[in-house]
């Protein structure tokens, strides 16, 4: 999560990164964010299996520090014999920026609800609710640190995820990122990512985690797109 997006663009995107931007979107404002695609590798029990997923996020400013967030995995697919396609489960989320703490601090709230409507091999076996908080710390030079707590009631799983965004100007940010889970997708992981900022409508993004503990994934990553009408 690049906390420092939020003070230098008009409209603050939440990919990428573990967790999400503590701003949300004005009133009627739009946006679109889109992985092409995002991916995970792993190797388990001398067999390799990846999946390529197009990962969508549509937001809608509702104004009164409040947003609606809808996303899908449109499409999916897996390696294997054969290998496998399809769409993946549906998600409904309300985003809340919480009144900041000071200047430099700012945090907000996501209640999410995933709604198993995907295919099969990519559906999960029951809905999932979950509440998430973020929040940011802007520093000197371009830098911020962010954290990030999110726990599913449904699964009793929790994700911890600090990072550090090393630098930052109007036109490119970086950081760094740890990832902690337990529950339904245990593991550790750690890794890195990059915004370019093509204008104020228009970024492009790369990022990339490691597994750091036996039980994660070996690698995921990917390349995104967000997009928004307003200027």
């Amino acid at each position: 999560m690049l906390a420092t997006i939020q003070a230098q663009a008009e409209v603050a995107f939440d990919r990428p990164g573990i967790g999400f931007g503590t701003a949300v979107l004005e009133s009627g404002q739009f946006s679109w964010e889109q992985g092409l695609p995002d991916f995970s590798s792993e190797r388990r029990d001398h067999q390799s299996t990846q999946l390529y997923t197009a990962s969508t996020l549509w937001r809608l400013g509702l104004g009164r520090r409040v947003e609606l967030q809808l996303g899908a995995e449109l499409f999916n697919r897996q390696s294997g014999h054969p290998a496998e396609t399809g769409a993946g489960d549906a998600s409904l989320a309300l985003k809340y920026a919480l009144p900041d703490l000071s200047p430099f601090w700012s945090w907000a709230l996501l209640a999410s609800y995933s709604h198993p409507s995907g295919q099969q091999p990519f559906r999960a076996d029951h809905p999932s609710r979950s509440l998430a908080i973020s929040l940011a710390r802007e520093l000197s030079n371009g830098r911020a640190v962010a954290g990030y707590l999110d726990y599913s009631s449904s699964d009793d799983s929790w994700t911890f995820s600090p990072s550090y965004t090393f630098y930052s100007d109007a036109s490119f940010s970086a950081y760094t990122e740890l990832g902690f889970s337990h529950g339904d997708e245990p593991g550790n992981s750690a890794g890195a990512g990059a915004v370019w900022r093509m204008s104020a409508q228009l970024q492009l993004d790369v990022w990339v985690l490691r597994g750091i503990s036996q039980d994660a994934t070996d690698w995921q990553g990917g390349f995104g797109i967000a997009w928004t009408p307003d200027d």
